[in-house]
Parts: C-alpha cells; sequence; structure tokens
C-alpha cells in the first residue's frame, strides 16, 4: 500500500517512450495478460516501479529539531 502524499497537485505529464521492438512485445504480452491497453499497462508499471524504488523527502520540521539536541564540543576546536 502506498503513502498518501501531501504534495500540492501539478499538472499531469505528458511522456513519448519509444521502446524497442523487444519491450513493445513484451508490453503487449503484459496488457493481454492483465485485460489492459498498453497505455494503461505502462502506466500501471511505472506507478509500481516509481512507488518500490523512489523516496519522498522527509519533511524540514524533523530536521529542525536537532538544531536543540545537546552537543558534545572538542576543546581543541576553538584552538588556532
Amino acid at each position: 500500500m502506498r503513502k498518501k502524499t501531501h504534495l500540492k497537485k501539478k499538472k499531469n505529464i505528458s511522456l513519448k517512450i519509444i521502446l524497442s521492438s523487444k519491450d513493445t512485445l513484451l508490453l503487449e504480452r503484459y496488457a493481454k495478460l492483465n485485460s489492459m491497453s498498453e497505455k494503461t499497462a505502462a502506466k500501471k508499471i511505472l506507478k509500481e516501479y516509481l512507488a518500490a524504488n523512489v523516496t519522498l523527502p522527509k519533511d524540514e520540521s524533523e530536521n529542525q529539531l536537532s538544531l536543540f539536541a545537546p552537543r558534545e564540543t572538542d576543546i581543541f576546536d576553538f584552538i588556532r
């Protein structure tokens, strides 16, 4: 299950993908096995790949909490 994101909605983009004949054949077979069009199959494959391999950046508010964390300083840091 994918997490819902709180990103601002942007316009959809359209991509032109040029596939090799072998990849085209694989896409056609995948679409036929799953009873969908090639366009829908490509969208599904791309969405699943991105969900599994791309992580969203963490909120900046989490990073700011470290400003107040105690730090250990070395006395030799202040020697010129």
